[in-house]
Parts: C-alpha cells; sequence; structure tokens
C-alpha cells in the first residue's frame, strides 16, 4: 500500500497493483483510491470486495471528474470482474448494476455490454437484453462470439422473431461440436422460422444443409457432408454429362449414363496434370514417378470439378466419392 500526496487527498489511500496483474488485465499502472476508514472492509476478509472498491473508485472520481478518462481502463477491468463475481452468487441486479457503471466509463466495451446484457436477461428483462445484444453483433468482433450469437437468438425465438434466431444459428453451425441441445435448438427454429425444406426468402450469402446443418457456401447445389441437395437444386443431374432427370428416370436421356452407375476416378499426374491410368507407375506424358502413397490430383467423375481430399461429396453435382 502506497499513499499519494495531493491537495484534498489525505482522506484517501492509494494501493498499486503488481506487476503480473497489470500485464493480464492490460491496465494502466493507476492507484486505487480508498478511504481510510473502508480499508478493513473491502480488505479485511478472505477476498478483496472488488464491487466495493468500484464504489471508492466512483467516489473518488465523481470528486476528481478530470481523471475519468484516466480511469476508464480500470473501471472496466474492475467493474466486469464484479459482475461476473455477483453472476456467480446469484446476485445479478447488483451484477447489471456495476457492468452499467462500466459502459458508462467504456460504452464501446463488447466485453462489458455481452455480460451487461446476459444480467439482464437473467433477470428476466429480455427486451433491455436483447436491444444490449443487437449493439454487440453490430460490430463485426462482437457477432463472431458463439455465446452472444445462441443467447441472442434464444431471446429472438422469444419475441417470435424466428427468422433472426435462424440466421444467427445457421451461421455459427459450422464451428460447434456434436452438440444435441444445439441441434434439437435449431432444428426447431428452423421449422419456425419457415425455412425448412427451402431456402430462406432473401437468398445470397451462406446457407445450411436442410438434412445435417452443414454450412452451404453461396452457389453449392450439393451439401459436401451428406450429397442432400440445397434447396431450391434440380432434382438430380446426370453424373457423366449434367443433364437434369426427372424423378423416377434411370437412365440419361441425354447420354445414356445410368443415373445411379458410378464411374471410375480421374486420377492426374500430379506434376503435368496428364490424366493417368489405373497401375501405372511412371507418368507417360512427363516421367514423373508415381508412388501409391503420393497424393493425387482428383476429381468427380461425375462432373469434373476439383474436390478437396476428405470431400465424401461433390459440392458441384452431389456425386459420392
Amino acid at each position: 500500500m502506497g499513499e499519494v500526496g495531493g491537495e484534498g487527498m489525505g482522506e484517501y489511500a492509494f494501493y498499486s497493483f503488481k506487476d503480473e496483474a497489470l500485464l493480464a488485465w492490460g491496465m494502466e499502472p493507476n492507484p486505487m483510491p480508498v478511504r481510510r476508514e473502508m480499508e478493513g472492509e473491502i480488505f479485511g476478509g478472505e477476498k478483496v470486495r472488488v464491487d466495493l472498491l468500484i464504489d471508492e473508485l466512483v467516489l473518488f472520481l465523481n470528486e476528481y471528474p478530470d481523471l475519468w478518462d484516466l480511469y476508464a481502463g480500470t473501471m472496466e477491468v474492475f467493474t466486469y470482474l464484479a459482475g461476473v463475481n455477483l453472476s456467480m452468487e446469484g446476485d445479478t441486479e447488483a451484477a447489471a448494476r456495476y457492468l452499467e457503471m462500466g459502459l458508462e466509463a467504456r460504452p464501446e466495451s463488447l466485453l462489458l455490454r455481452s455480460n451487461y446484457a446476459l444480467a439482464l436477461q437473467l433477470q428476466g428483462k429480455g427486451d433491455e437484453a436483447l436491444e444490449q445484444y443487437k449493439v454487440v453483433l453490430a460490430d463485426p468482433e462482437g457477432k463472431e462470439n458463439p455465446m452472444v450469437r445462441l443467447l441472442a437468438a434464444r431471446l429472438f425465438a422469444e419475441h417470435e422473431e424466428y427468422l433472426e434466431a435462424y440466421r444467427l444459428l445457421d451461421e455459427m453451425a459450422r464451428g460447434l461440436p456434436a452438440d444435441d441441445a444445439f441441434w434439437d435448438f435449431f432444428a426447431e427454429i428452423k421449422e419456425l422460422a419457415g425455412v425448412e425444406g427451402e431456402e430462406e426468402a432473401e437468398g445470397g450469402g451462406a446457407s445450411a444443409c436442410l438434412a445435417c446443418g452443414q454450412v452451404l457456401e453461396e452457389g453449392e447445389k450439393f451439401c459436401p457432408a451428406c450429397g442432400t441437395e440445397a434447396a431450391g437444386a434440380p432434382a438430380s443431374a446426370c453424373l457423366a454429362c449434367g443433364q437434369v432427370l426427372e424423378e423416377g428416370e434411370k437412365f440419361c436421356p441425354a447420354c445414356g449414363t445410368e443415373a445411379a452407375g458410378k464411374t471410375p476416378e480421374r486420377l492426374l499426374c500430379p506434376g503435368c496434370g496428364k490424366e493417368l491410368r489405373e497401375g501405372l507407375s511412371f507418368c507417360n506424358a512427363c516421367g514423373r514417378p508415381l508412388q501409391r502413397d503420393e497424393p493425387q490430383l482428383v476429381f468427380c467423375p461425375g462432373c469434373g470439378s476439383r474436390v478437396s481430399e476428405g470431400t465424401r461429396f461433390c459440392r458441384e453435382c452431389g456425386k459420392a466419392l
């Protein structure tokens, strides 16, 4: 503990932080003012009373308003810590109060705003919480937070804004592990949003496979994970020439290829790209040795599109690989 002199500041003791704490939280080395009569209450227990420490700081800054900007980062860190601790103790009302105090000092803080929204949500203040989530989601960095997406989606669903909820879940589906609770919620919202079995009315951008939830890139006609046709794609296509096939047709009317037939993969030389016959040890065009374990360029046997290693279905024509 160290004291900082100054006219009118004699009633305060000023506490400094250890270097590792400053580094961990990215704070400026600003001393924390504590009135002498509050030292025991703040520091005398098993844990430091962070909430009371904030109260002391606010009291001090109201007396010396020119220092608010200097302590903005400190307010952000301490109100976040107080909010988290109070939420864990079940006092979400107090948590929201301290997080709001932090936002007054640092309104641009996504960390504070997302936790403030959660504290409001836990109190049942869905309308207020949703407004805070909207602010976070309007920021590109905030939009990347999967927990914010999920919590906001639940509020959109409660407000019967199912399409907004679906869009948030759809965009985060790619990075989620096999989580039954998420996929059950996703399926429910997809149905309520009216996009089950069809594309969104606005179209464009990424969409999700209606069978397995895999995110599809714009223009993909078939899901690369399960082979299901994307909504709006033709019923099926000839694996040889691409001719659209009517339901029930067993052979292509244009080239005669069997609809369910499987043709051999086209293997190309990794050196020159020339098509190879199976079993060759050397490329008959450039002479490059071909080892069995050497990766070869593989193209879809149906449409000729280049396919990535490990892909189970062609993204262009849906053929199983």
